[in-house]
């Protein structure tokens, strides 16, 4: 006859064998293997992250070192998007709508070297890509579909830019040329911003502006401009004004803008040198 056994001394073995067996369990459980049944090479992990670590510094020491020359060669890449090539590009000379989309994209990279976000650079992509098929659109069969794609193109490299830039001219330490420049490039991004908004009120309101019609040309960007500008400076030559409440409203806007930019600008420059000098 076989000795009974209490049912404590049993929970009891029961626990000591589980004991037994903790440390044992990461062996145990080991990871399901990939479907594809391709075994991992030793190490690939840790080299990938090394490339990574390799990538991002790289990305850390340009940044570090063209940052504030970009703000300069922004400045004057936009200067000459603005001014020259969309003037010509009114002119009906179809040549340079390629010059504008070479510069567009160096305008993305300038941006994410600046930056070093990939939101920032997404976001260029994607303003860059409508641009492109806004212009492929137009050549094939005009229509207000493309002078939205351009909008909503724009609207997103102002603001992007605004951000972008705005982060490293207010950035604490001393005041350079670089930094003032970049200031003017914000000043040219907000002027960019105001007009895709003005696009897009004049696509939905089409007399919202008198003396400017929203048709799908080579020179509407150029009369956007111009007006946006008009605005932003307080000049009003009175060729083009905004009829509707919206326009108004945003002609107001963006005049406002022009006014407080240049004071408050001043004021945060000045504190960034002082701060700088006492360092």
């Amino acid at each position: 006859m076989k000795p009974s056994v209490s049912p404590v001394r049993r929970q009891n073995s029961i626990d000591h064998a589980w004991l037994l067996f903790v440390p044992f369990r990461e062996i145990i459980d080991l990871p399901a293997q990939p479907d594809n049944d391709v075994m991992s090479v030793p190490g690939q992990e840790s080299i990938s992250g090394e490339r990574g670590v390799a990538v991002n510094d790289f990305m850390s020491n340009l940044r570090e070192r063209w940052s504030d020359a970009l703000l300069t060669a922004l400045t004057g890449l936009l200067v000459v998007m603005l001014f020259v090539i969309a003037p010509l590009q009114a002119l009906g000379i179809f040549i340079f709508q390629a010059f504008e989309l070479f510069f567009a994209i160096i305008l993305v990279a300038g941006v994410f070297v600046m930056s070093g976000s990939r939101i920032a650079f997404a976001a260029m992509v994607v303003s860059l890509l409508m641009a492109t098929i806004g212009a492929i659109s137009r050549i094939k069969a005009p229509s207000i579909f493309d002078i939205n794609l351009f909008a909503g193109s724009l609207l997103i490299m102002g603001i992007t830019l605004g951000v972008v830039v705005s982060r490293a001219v207010f950035a604490p330490g001393r005041v350079t040329l670089h930094h003032v420049m970049g200031a003017v490039l914000l000043y040219l991004a907000i002027a960019i911003t105001f007009v895709a908004l003005f696009t897009f009120i004049g696509s939905l309101v089409p007399k919202a502006f008198s003396g400017l019609s929203l048709e799908d040309s080579p020179a509407l960007a150029s009369n956007l401009i111009y007006f946006s500008f008009a605005t932003l400076t307080t000049t009003g030559y009175g060729d083009i004004f905004p009829v509707h409440p919206i326009a108004r409203s945003l002609c107001n806007l963006e005049a406002i803008f022009g006014q407080l930019y240049p004071a408050t600008l001043l004021a945060r420059l000045v504190t960034l040198e002082l701060a700088g000098r006492d360092r």
